[in-house]
């Protein structure tokens, strides 16, 4: 009830019921007389003042209203607008400080190698092992920047789920299907957040699920977005089913969006991962109209 009064039509029309009101008492009021013998106004006059005083205060409190969440609105926008500049802020410092680090380490253990291969066989194992370890510390510190933005996402959100489905399929050789009802700029919004729900939910099918199809669903509605994940596997135990680490933390990423995460599964019927997010550019719209 509370969002449909905070709908334009709602208030209006209670506003104009309000207003109607008032208008008819004054007029009854006049007609009336506007005061009693004895100097006192009448009882219809004094309804009408009751009438446009509550008038008067709704919509003072409706403007009050419309301002926070006008406000609230900006600052969330400009609070996601600041973590996304600092993750690819922290994505470029480390891929230009620490990755040249590294990759200088590897060039110089490089040639330890091959000036001690046949001097020091000893020494050349260990500068092996160490040039391994370097090698496995820029996978990893590459894992982390994709993390922060995964490149996949510079084709945008469809390709990079297509891409992403493709190379599961191929890996796994569960059939996939998928279903895109929405824009590119709908897709960019949540992109990196909805990028990685799918890698979760992909991870756990091939670990868990042990399903034969897989269907993916990314469609917009209003201002909303809506994805789904579901699988024909054999489904997840408990009521409500317990979460791991991933995807944990993913409801945690996911709430602080703004948006939910809900599973549903049931023991050999499969398994369907839901999430929904606001679109901000829609949300904004809305409340610039309010």
């Amino acid at each position: 009830m509370l969002q449909r009064w905070r709908r334009p039509p709602y208030r209006l029309s209670i506003l104009a019921c309000l207003g109607a009101a008032a208008l008819a008492s004054l007029h009854a009021g006049y007609a009336a007389g506007p005061m009693l013998l004895d100097g006192t106004p009448s009882p219809l006059m004094l309804a009408c003042a009751i009438l446009l005083a509550a008038l008067a205060l709704l919509l003072w409190r409706q403007h009050r209203l419309a301002l926070r969440l006008q406000a609230l609105e900006q600052l969330r926008a400009e609070a996601e607008q600041a973590r996304a500049q600092e993750r690819l802020r922290i994505g470029r410092d480390i891929h230009d400080d620490l990755g040249q680090h590294l990759l200088t380490l590897k060039f110089d253990l490089a040639m330890l190698q091959t000036s001690t291969h046949d001097a020091a066989p000893l020494l050349a194992r260990q500068l092996a092992v160490m040039a391994r370890n370097v090698d496995l510390s820029i996978a990893a510190l590459r894992c982390v920047i994709h993390d922060l933005r995964p490149p996949a996402l510079d084709a945008g959100l469809q390709a990079a789920c297509d891409d992403l489905l493709a190379d599961f399929k191929r890996t796994t050789g569960i059939a996939c299907s998928c279903d895109y009802r929405l824009d590119a700029a709908a897709g960019s919004a949540h992109g990196p957040l909805l990028y990685h729900a799918l890698q979760e939910a992909l991870a756990n099918i091939a670990r868990h699920a042990r399903a034969t199809h897989v269907q993916l669903s990314l469609q917009q509605t209003g201002a909303t977005l809506a994805c789904s994940i579901s699988d024909d596997g054999v489904g997840l135990s408990g009521s409500p089913p317990r979460l791991g680490c991933g995807l944990s933390g993913m409801h945690e990423r996911v709430a602080a969006a703004g948006g939910s995460l809900h599973i549903e599964s049931q023991i050999d019927t499969g398994t369907t991962l839901r999430v929904s997010l606001p679109l901000p550019d829609c949300h904004d719209e809305a409340m610039a109209h309010r």
